[in-house]
């Protein structure tokens, strides 16, 4: 266990245990709010594997966390956040700042912790670190009431917490060949593949699998991350805002290969219609996701890379059997071909700054290997359309909580665990204020990322409902008074643009790449045309897809 970083802000209950860490070899990040710094400590743990640490005071800061453990929660990532907590002789006497950490934290933690003796401080950590990365990863709290941080250690007595980790079976080799068969007979399967592909490490194991197949492979908006959209295979996302390929692909699948995946409804919209006509294989290392959605017909639990290695074993003697996919595969190209060529030739009429231009210039301008995190909104669904990821690992999002203000703090934390590695935080002017005391990080720390801001006046995803499902009844969500985002950077000592062309936006953005600099980039959209389509309404079929206008796909594949 090394910890190199710790995320938070001081306070009189956790003081004693800041006052460890002096001179000591562990850098303290000093964040303007305990949510920011819980999301940067998250982003840190999606990218080092390991849990990232926040350390904050008892009352208020504490429970400032409680959105930033659900977030972790929800999207399996490892953190240990340890909340300081008044002294034990004033416990439940509602002392200042007093608030029952333990006990809100409790369903939004794989595991929380009480420490009452000073001897279980460090034993009780081991067991959190642990805890956390157990499995499927997530969150853990340690609360330690400030009497327990002060007192003397008795070195003889140091009990150990006891532990129910997680046990991962080996893969039954007689349901690998059931899968596998199921997959040889089928006549246009896919593969799911959920953020658990990951955490697993399972991304070429899972090109493998399509290649030696030739399936085409569809993600949830967490996989997104997790294969490289210029794969021959990889059809995008599917979903609400998913790819409209990849939204065809599950519709005309016969076998769905799902894995590391909860079968989320924003990916697959209504689960009735979802299992008509096609079978489910289910494989994620958690035994509570099998079946809570969908019903599989095949599932395995356990770890996904070990699962697709033994069906790579298996698979080579029963290749014969494997009918031709070229045909749909081909088909399923030519919709997102002539998808792309309609939003190409769409941007050059669209007032301003196309939404999903934008994202492409920014993409050709860094490295593929850039670091990219995002707030919650418009730009986010954007991102989820249009931003290409290379390198699997590299784009860090709030996918199941969608929690607004993520993006900035979440760069930050990026860009302390791979310092070396361009950042780019993509948000919303919305989304960003949120959070937007944390630019002072950027030069306190020498951290150096490039914000993109989508300045369309308004919580645009939300006004986008209240135009199509409510009516077009616009309340609470446009924004008559928004500040100058240029001014808020110069304040905090950082360079901005705001950008008249898209040749200047790229100018922008490669030059703070060349100069490994920190910018603001306040980009300009028009609210009234800032639709993120396509869009498949709540609780409806991916077919019943409203597509932009002007674009038209017949999502039902048709055998030659």
């Amino acid at each position: 266990m090394s910890i190199k970083h710790v995320f938070g802000i001081p306070g009189g209950q956790i003081m004693p245990l800041f006052d460890a860490f002096y001179e000591k070899e562990i850098d303290t990040i000093l964040f303007r709010q305990e949510l920011g710094a819980i999301h940067a400590a998250e982003a840190y743990g999606r990218l080092t594997k390991k849990p990232g640490v926040t350390l904050v005071t008892s009352g208020p800061g504490a429970t400032n966390l409680a959105t930033g453990l659900a977030n972790a929660y929800m999207d399996s990532a490892p953190l240990v956040a340890i909340t300081g907590q008044v002294p034990t002789t004033f416990l439940g006497r509602d002392a200042f700042q007093e608030t029952d950490s333990v006990g809100f934290a409790m369903p939004l933690t794989k595991h929380t912790f009480m420490v009452k003796e000073p001897s279980g401080l460090t034993p009780v950590f081991k067991a959190a670190y642990r805890i956390a990365v157990d499995g499927r990863a997530g969150p853990v709290l340690i609360d330690v009431p400030r009497d327990v941080q002060i007192g003397n250690v008795d070195q003889g007595y140091c009990p150990e917490p006891t532990l129910s980790l997680k046990i991962i079976p080996e893969p039954d080799p007689n349901m690998v060949v059931a899968i596998v068969n199921l997959l040889l007979k089928a006549e246009r399967p896919v593969i799911l593949a959920g953020g658990g592909v990951c955490w697993s490490g399972a991304t070429q194991e899972v090109l493998a699998l399509a290649e030696t197949l030739g399936i085409p492979i569809v993600t949830t908006f967490p996989g997104k991350n997790c294969v490289p959209t210029n794969h021959p295979l990889v059809m995008g996302p599917a979903g609400m805002h998913g790819r409209v390929e990849g939204d065809a692909a599950l519709i005309n699948a016969d076998v769905v290969f799902a894995v590391g995946t909860r079968f989320s409804d924003r990916t697959i919209g209504n689960f009735a219609e979802f299992q008509k006509g096609r079978k489910i294989i289910h494989v994620d290392i958690d035994k509570s996701e099998i079946g809570k959605n969908v019903k599989p017909s095949l599932a395995v639990v356990g770890d996904i890379k070990a699962v697709i290695r033994m069906m790579l074993q298996i698979i080579p003697d029963a290749l014969i059997a494997k009918k031709n996919q070229e045909p749909y595969i081909k088909w399923l190209k030519q919709i997102k071909r002539v998808f792309d060529e309609y939003r190409e030739r769409v941007a050059a009429e669209f007032p301003g700054f196309a939404p999903w231009k934008v994202l492409k210039v920014i993409r050709e301008a860094v490295p593929p290997q850039t670091i990219t995190t995002t707030g919650v909104g418009s730009h986010q669904m954007w991102c989820e359309l249009h931003w290409d990821v290379y390198v699997p690992g590299t784009f860090i999002t709030s996918a199941g909580l969608g929690t607004m203000g993520f993006g900035l703090p979440a760069a930050l934390g990026a860009k302390t665990a791979q310092r070396n590695t361009p950042v780019v935080n993509i948000d919303g002017d919305g989304s960003f204020q949120m959070n937007m005391p944390n630019l002072a990080l950027i030069n306190e720390y020498d951290l150096p990322i490039i914000n993109v801001v989508f300045n369309n006046s308004a919580l645009m995803l939300v006004r986008h409902w209240q135009v199509m499902q409510y009516n077009n009844r616009i309340i609470a969500t446009e924004f008559n008074a928004n500040p100058d985002f240029t001014k808020i950077a110069e304040a905090y000592g950082i360079d901005s643009i705001r950008p008249s062309s898209y040749e200047e936006l790229s100018k922008s953005v490669s030059r703070a790449v060349r100069n490994n600099g920190s910018l603001l980039i306040d980009v300009t959209i028009d609210k009234q045309k800032d639709f993120v389509l396509p869009f498949v309404p709540s609780g409806k079929w991916l077919k019943e897809v409203i597509l932009p206008e002007g674009f038209r796909a017949d999502l039902d594949y048709k055998c030659d």
